[in-house]
Formats: structure tokens, sequence, C-alpha cells
């Protein structure tokens, strides 16, 4: 039996939905033995999450490419630092992919870019198969111009077909190149891990998951929540924003300017959030801009109804353009309170909703999933 070697590149590990899908993945392809596994990432795994998970699976070669902490991922936030960090960290790459790193790259069958072409610099010049996923919008792919980074690649891997859809409509010379792979979902390990996670000592509420980023648009939430909750003549009900990121203080200080300040509280980071997720009113994706988001999935195997703006292009193909859970307007304070409202009020039977979504959960099967992937790996053996 031939072993191909396969290098998964990311350059971080935080806690959200790529990451999570990126370890339930090397799970699954761990199972085959002519797999071997490379992990190669720009700067050292600090989440005691992901530290762990990689610390008990050795069989997995894990390389640094760009150590020093002070030129990493996260910069600092004062712009005067950022301006004199950003060329020194670029000059920092360069060399260490001209001068040092080649050593990490060899005896590598196939790259695969996990995220957005961002191992790009780094493979550009290597003559091995090289596949990149997308998790990001189409929207966001035009507006990059990611397109002259795929003469480049053998393969693009998108997740969803309304992605494909329009990417062949504006370049069907790639179509050959791309392939729609959904995001793998394990429905008996997220049950398992909901009955063991935390629960909020509040009966009712609503719970969204996130990183708190700009493109996230949590400002939407938190104001539909606020008009809600006036709307209702101030109910007894919680909204708990679970995550972080560099826009969490300033989401922070926009909640406490509100009269509903006191009915919203923002978590932090949960490595096991099924819990609070589980016995929630409903799941609220926010978003201005999504791949496949992997935190509708995870409600629906828990049979908890979502709520999603409708961004391209994951929401409205995971919700069956709104027929298993509400989708609105990105941006729309108005829409999402309606539907808020609607939900809180049990205007609309919404278990007829979540049935229909957990129905269609075997197209997310973590098992076929990986078949698939499995059968791309092996077609360039």
């Amino acid at each position: 039996m031939s072993v191909v070697t396969v290098a998964f590149c990311l350059r971080d590990m935080k806690v959200g939905g790529v990451e999570s899908v990126f370890i339930r993945t090397l799970e699954n392809l761990l199972k085959f033995k002519d797999i071997k596994i490379k992990f190669i990432s720009y700067v050292k795994i600090k989440e005691p999450l992901y530290e762990n998970w990689f610390r008990k699976h050795p069989e997995i070669e894990t390389n640094v490419l760009y150590p020093c902490k002070w030129l990493g991922t996260n910069l600092n936030h004062f712009f005067l630092v950022r301006l004199f960090q950003h060329p020194l960290r670029d000059f920092y790459r360069w060399f260490k992919r001209v001068f040092i790193n080649k050593k990490y790259f060899k005896d590598v069958d196939i790259f695969i870019d996990y995220y957005n072409f961002s191992f790009y610099e780094e493979l550009k010049k290597i003559q091995k198969p090289k596949i990149t996923w997308w998790h990001s919008s189409v929207d966001v792919f035009i507006s990059g111009d990611y397109i002259n980074y795929m003469k480049n690649y053998d393969k693009l891997v998108a997740l969803t077909d309304g992605f494909i859809k329009e990417f062949n409509n504006k370049w069907p010379e790639y179509k050959d190149k791309i392939i729609r792979i959904y995001n793998p979902i394990d429905i008996k390990d997220i049950y398992k891990k909901a009955k063991v996670a935390d629960k909020p000592k509040e009966k009712k509420y609503f719970v969204c998951l996130s990183r708190l980023y700009a493109d996230k648009d949590i400002n939407t939430l938190i104001n539909a929540f606020n008009d809600f909750w006036l709307e209702n003549q101030k109910p007894e009900v919680t909204l708990f924003i679970i995550g972080d990121g560099s826009f969490a203080k300033r989401y922070k200080e926009y909640a406490n300017s509100l009269p509903v300040k006191n009915n919203i509280i923002f978590t932090g980071t949960m490595p096991n959030p099924f819990g609070y997720m589980k016995n929630s009113i409903a799941n609220i994706l926010s978003s201005r801009s999504e791949g496949l988001p992997t935190v509708l999935i995870e409600a629906n195997a828990l049979n908890i109804f979502n709520i999603s703006s409708d961004c391209r292009n994951g929401p409205s193909e995971i919700l069956l353009n709104g027929k298993a859970g509400f989708l609105f307007e990105p941006g729309n304070v108005y829409q999402l309170k309606k539907c808020l409202s609607i939900v809180w009020n049990k205007k609309v039977d919404t278990r007829k909703m979540v049935k229909k979504a957990y129905d269609s959960l075997n197209r997310f099967d973590a098992n076929k999933i990986t078949k698939q992937i499995i059968k791309l790996i092996r077609s360039y053996k």
C-alpha cells in the first residue's frame, strides 16, 4: 500500500468554525492508513483546546514557519505600532521563505492550503499538487481578485453549490478546477458534547456563537435585540454572545450604551458551547459574509431553530431557502427584530422547520464528506 503525505496549511488555530471543521476533518482522515498528515502553520498553536489535541496526536508532524511572536498573525492594535510592524513582518516572512522554510515542504506529495489561498506566497514555486479550500463568500472572492491565484492551484474546494454556480458563470474556463465539498459534521459527537457542557442558569435566552470581528456585524444583532426587548415590554430574556475577537471591546461598549445592556452577556470563548446552544430559544447569525457557517449546521443537529442573515452563500443553502429557518437581509435591524418577536411570541410552528432542517443533515455527514476528501487526495497519487 503506497502512502501519500498530505501537508495541511493553516495560518493559526483560533477557536472558530474553520478550525473546528479542520480538526473534525483531520480526525476522520487519521482513520486511513495510506494517508500521512503534516500540519504547517504560520505561528505556534496557543489555544489550549487545539494544543492539547495535537499533543494527543503525535502522528501528525507539526511545523511552524514564523515563530517570532511579535511578528505573528495578531499585530498590535495601536496604529503607529502596526505601521512599523507590517513592513518588518513582510521582510521577516520573505527572508524565512527564501532561506529557511524550504525544509518544511520536502517529502510532501500534496499540499492543502486550507483557508482562502493564505499560503499562496509559500507554495507558488512548489511544483507539487496544490488544493485550496475557500471558506468565504463569492463576494469576498471577487473583491479580492483571488481568481488571479487559480493558475497556481490544481483544485479549489468550495463549500456551497451557490458558490460553484456563480463561479462557473463568471469564470467558465476554470470549471474543471472547482469542486464542492460540504463541511463535515458528526451529530453523535455534538450530542455527546452537549450533554457534558456547561449550561446557563437563565431559562429563556437566545444565543449567538461567533468570532467578534467586523464582518460578523454583531451591532445589527445588538440593535435588533434591544428593539425586540423594548417592543415586547422588556421580557426576562437574555442574549448570550459567545466568542472573542478584535471587535469584542467595541461590541461590548456599544451594548452597554443601550437600555437592554443588562440582558446581553458576552461570555468570551467557550471550548464547548453546545450546552448553551442546546437549550436556547434560537441560534442567531448576523454576518455580512460567510462561506458555509458551521454554527447553523450544529444548531440543526441539536434541533435548535436558526435565525440567520441571508448573506452569500451558505445560510440559504443550509436553511433550504428559508424553509428550515428564518433568513433576514444582512444589516436589516427591523427584519431581525421581527424574526425575534415571531419566535418569542410563538407565531409560527418552528418545530416543523427544525425537523426539516434536521432531516436534511445527511448531506453534511462526516463519513460521507471524508470519502469525498479521500477521493480527491487519492486522485493525485
